[in-house]
């Protein structure tokens, strides 16, 4: 007599499923933050000052600091561009997110950054940057100087830093092959998460869930 194997076959997707559900959640949320500001000071003739600036990181929340301590973390890598007026861009793939607990020893400042540096080892800079070796410094860089915004050194809610964090120390440092200088300040006026699709993991999984209900609504009935 032959045995049929669909209902083994259905709870084995159901099982699968569950599983894909849980570890799609286990991997943490993706945060994308949108910048935008604008330019305070320029050594590019091509990049006035007050012209906007937009850019985009993007990292894991479930990061941990890559050297814990109590007063402050380095959290990466993570990825991270600013795109320019005249169409000049920086990027890279191994930048940082930085914060600071009043207590370290830096003065008295809560910080919150997004650390730059193209290269080390990934990276790109077009436009009027192309022509340069390196830079570095921050795409991103507020501060509280009373020392009151927080108390710890866990990753914030990036919406809350413009309020929390109210002076701006964001700037880029361009180097030539001959090692001189260019500097570009600005100011960030605007932080906003935007969402991000789910992964096609956790769709599969709820799919599944769902065709679970299904069978043992079935099955009960």
């Amino acid at each position: 007599m032959l045995t049929s194997v669909r209902p083994a076959s259905k709870w084995g997707l159901c099982f699968t499923s569950a599983v894909l559900a849980i570890a799609s959640t286990a991997l943490g949320d993706i945060v994308s933050v949108q910048i935008a500001g604008e330019v305070t000071y320029s050594d590019f003739a091509t990049i006035g000052i007050g012209t906007p600036v937009t850019g985009l990181y993007t990292y894991d929340d479930t990061l941990v600091p890559i050297v814990p301590n109590p007063y402050n973390a380095w959290y990466g890598p993570i990825s991270a561009g600013l795109s320019f007026v005249d169409g000049s861009s920086v990027s890279s793939d191994e930048a940082e997110i930085f914060v600071n607990n009043n207590s370290s020893g830096i003065g008295s400042t809560d910080v919150y950054g997004v650390r730059l540096d193209v290269p080390p080892s990934s990276g790109t800079m077009t436009g009027a940057f192309a022509g340069y070796s390196s830079v570095d410094g921050w795409m991103l860089a507020r501060m509280d100087p009373t020392g009151t915004a927080w108390n710890g050194i866990a990753l914030p809610d990036p919406q809350t830093i413009l309020a929390l964090l109210p002076d701006d120390g964001s700037i880029l440092l361009f180097r030539d092959p001959d090692y001189y200088l260019k500097v570009m300040d600005f100011e960030i006026t605007d932080l906003s998460v935007v969402p991000v699709p789910a992964p096609s993991a956790l769709l599969l999984g709820l799919i599944g869930l769902a065709s679970c209900g299904r069978l043992v609504k079935r099955r009960t009935t």
